[in-house]
């Protein structure tokens, strides 16, 4: 016997296969008739059956479409005859399939056979529910065998008769139609009664092929409509970013340890702040096992209306496509520390190479390691030096003259937020940059869009528009902030050139504590900081984040300092003495959650790696063992007569008309005010004035101190305000200035 020629292609392969199909259904057609031969003609039930006629022309367009039987030889013959013929058809084409494979040619129907594990008889019924997607003439001799010309498609009767012999077998592979059989796990064929208003008996319940399956089977690779929102497919990437040393040498033993311990069933974590970096360490792995990599989504399978129907889907997509999955921000798919349904479904799948997850929780390893074999890669932000490599290269020789390492040690940014900040910069300078090149202050503004705005929901961002020149504050006060904001502009300098962050491993960090009364310019200083800095600041009113229950203090002040760290902020906690009093002897519980609040934020500010500033009025109800921890403390007095002078002066500009009566040496040297209250005055006066279409003069400014005391509670007295005692205002002012 000569040895079997391979099929050419897929599509030779499956025209042969129907063709092997078409001797099957010819046969079944045959048995039919010799029981259940029609009492009706087709002239009485027009259009609701079909006569032999219209089926044995049916078969005869079947045979020419798929074989080159002599059809005319067919015609008469007995089934026996076709059951030679079927089985001489039927070795042919195992041998030609064995050929093929020998050959190396593909064929989708065997690929998906094995991928899914089908048996011999599953795969038949895959090609009999793939026929009438084919060719449109099965669906009217589906309905001739059925007995029902309304019901065109293969029933499970109907593949039990065609592919088994007697009924042992038929009642064996019945099983492939049950709830847990291959077919409808892994959503191949749909059993469907659904046109039948009364339930339908397993046998008469037709058979249809899902749609991902028929593009596959017929070499389209389109996607599953159902996935779309949830998974993703990546291709081997030959060319991937060079990763950090320290890095590259993990993934390298992880593919090492991979290729020589091939663990069934097993899972590999990659968990750390960094979703680009993840992303590349998951396809530096899927090219080392030379496969593709099926991303799925963790917070989009949690919204799914159908999740589980979609695990299915995807289950079956990774084995389809001999893929490596990839489930991504699994820490979504947690119910508190334990996985919820959908997760422990995706953990108990059956699976030859590992499964990756990706997470951006560093405790998810010891969530997951009791669940499923698990190999953990943690992979941590980006250090100042590896944020300068990136930069670097991001930049690509582009502006030259920004100074990096300054860039770099302020922001802490991972890969993929610097990727996306160079370009958001490039953008806004081609757009606004009337030609010129690249300027730092653009990647400035691109890095704070990048930090995480969720700390806006637990703090109030504030902006500034002073400047140094502003600040009206002893001139020792001012040296002390400029020192502070060296410390913060200069730590890659210290830190990183000078290599003090291998002698200070923690505490690096700077905490500061802005005492004085209110008005004292200590918002203002921080405001000034932030803009110098160039960072954001944020406010943080401790009076609201202190909580009466236990615990909740804690929570929120974790809450704040986790997005900070992502925010790349500065963090002003105003009235800071609401926590940080003096820590009370331990008499009650009450007591003693109180000392844990506080030194839990000591805690925290030490590990925080940016500026924290605290503000309140009263220094002296701060413990010891706080101030210890702070690396400034910067005391804001009340301004001084010349002082006060210089804030009354340069609060009205030359913008401002201004009468010639007005005396500011009178008001700095009479009202001891602070810078805050002087704003108060100068701000009542000017709408004052402009109500009464004039000027701002000398009356406008002694009924705004008037009402700024009054406001305070400190008595207003006639003979304080001299020879503009007349101006002084109506109402409480004038009763105190009678008595």
């Amino acid at each position: 016997m000569a040895s079997a020629q391979p099929y050419e292609n897929n599509l030779a392969h499956l025209t042969e296969a129907l063709s092997v199909l078409n001797l099957r259904l010819h046969r079944q057609v045959l048995r039919w008739r010799a029981t259940h031969h029609a009492q009706a003609s087709s002239d009485e039930l027009l259009g609701l059956c079909i006569s032999d006629p219209d089926v044995d022309s049916l078969l005869h367009g079947l045979y020419a479409a798929h074989a080159s039987l002599e059809t005319d030889t067919l015609d008469q013959a007995p089934i026996e005859t076709l059951t030679t013929l079927l089985h001489d058809a039927s070795i042919r084409h195992q041998a030609r399939e064995a050929a093929t494979v020998a050959a190396g040619v593909p064929l989708r129907l065997k690929l998906l056979a094995e991928r899914l594990e089908l048996n011999a008889f599953e795969q038949q019924v895959v090609l009999l529910t793939l026929a009438p997607e084919i060719n449109q003439r099965y669906e009217r001799l589906f309905g001739y065998l059925n007995d029902d010309i309304t019901r065109r498609w293969p029933s499970v009767a109907l593949a039990l008769e065609l592919f088994c012999n007697d009924l042992t077998e038929r009642i064996n592979c019945r099983q492939a139609f049950t709830a847990k059989a291959p077919l409808l796990v892994m959503r191949i064929v749909q059993v469907s009664d659904e046109a039948n208003p009364l339930p339908l008996s397993l046998l008469n319940r037709g058979l249809k092929l899902d749609g991902r399956l028929v593009a596959y089977l017929l070499e389209s690779d389109e996607s599953d409509l159902q996935l779309q929102e949830v998974i993703q497919r990546h291709g081997p990437q030959p060319e991937l970013p060079t990763m950090a040393p320290d890095i590259q040498a993990k993934v390298d033993a992880l593919i090492h340890y991979i290729h020589q311990h091939p663990v069934a069933n097993a899972f590999i974590l990659l968990h750390g702040p960094d979703d680009l970096l993840q992303n590349q360490v998951a396809t530096y792995l899927v090219n080392a096992v030379g496969t593709t990599l099926l991303s799925l989504d963790g917070a989009a399978l949690k919204e799914h209306p159908a999740a589980q129907e979609a695990i299915a889907r995807a289950l079956r997509e990774v084995r389809l496509s001999h893929s490596i999955l990839a489930i991504h921000q699994v820490e979504q798919l947690f119910t508190k520390d334990s996985p919820d349904s959908i997760l422990r479904n995706l953990l108990t799948a059956q699976h030859t190479s590992p499964w990756l997850l990706l997470s951006s929780q560093t405790l998810m390893e010891n969530k997951l390691a009791q669940h499923c074999p698990l190999v953990s890669l943690h992979l941590p932000a980006p250090d100042t030096k590896r944020r300068v490599q990136l930069w670097q290269t991001c930049l690509n020789g582009q502006a030259s003259d920004i100074n990096l390492m300054e860039l770099a040690d302020r922001f802490r940014l991972t890969s993929g937020q610097i990727a996306t900040a160079m370009n958001q910069a490039q953008i806004h300078r081609t757009a606004f940059g009337n030609g010129n090149g690249l300027q730092q202050s653009d990647l400035f503004a691109s890095c704070r869009n990048q930090s995480s705005t969720a700390l806006g929901e637990l703090a109030q961002r504030v902006e500034s528009i002073h400047d140094w020149d502003d600040l009206i504050v002893p001139g020792n006060i001012k040296s002390q902030l400029k020192r502070l904001e060296s410390w913060v502009r200069y730590r890659h300098v210290v830190y990183g050139t000078w290599a003090f962050e291998r002698r200070v491993m923690q505490g690096r960090g700077l905490a500061v504590l802005f005492s004085g009364p209110s008005g004292t310019g200590k918002t203002m200083a921080a405001g000034i900081l932030a803009k110098k800095l160039e960072l954001d600041l944020y406010r943080i009113d401790l009076s609201t984040v202190v909580s009466k229950y236990i615990g909740e203090t804690e929570k929120n002040l974790s809450r704040i300092f986790a997005e900070a760290e992502s925010a790349n902020a500065i963090l002003f906690f105003d009235e800071a003495d609401a926590l940080f009093g003096k820590r009370s002897e331990v008499k009650d519980a009450h007591d003693r959650y109180a000392n844990i609040e506080v030194s839990y934020l000591l805690q925290r500010m030490e590990a925080y790696d940016g500026l924290t500033i605290l503000a309140t009025n009263f220094r002296q109800n701060l413990d010891q063992a706080f101030t210890r921890r702070l690396q400034f403390i910067v005391e804001f007095p009340l301004p001084q007569p010349n002082d006060r002078n210089r804030i009354w002066k340069r609060l009205f500009s030359s913008d401002v008309p201004q009468a010639k009566d007005i005396d500011w040496s009178f008001l700095a040297q009479t009202f001891s005010l602070s810078g805050g209250n002087i704003k108060n005055c100068a701000l009542a006066a000017a709408f004052a004035a402009a109500a009464d279409g004039e000027s701002v003069g000398m009356r406008h400014l002694v009924q705004a101190v008037a009402q700024e005391l009054e406001k305070l509670n400190q008595p207003v007295v006639s003979s304080d305000f001299g020879a503009y005692c007349h101006w002084v205002g109506t109402g409480k002012a004038l009763a105190k200035r009678r008595q």
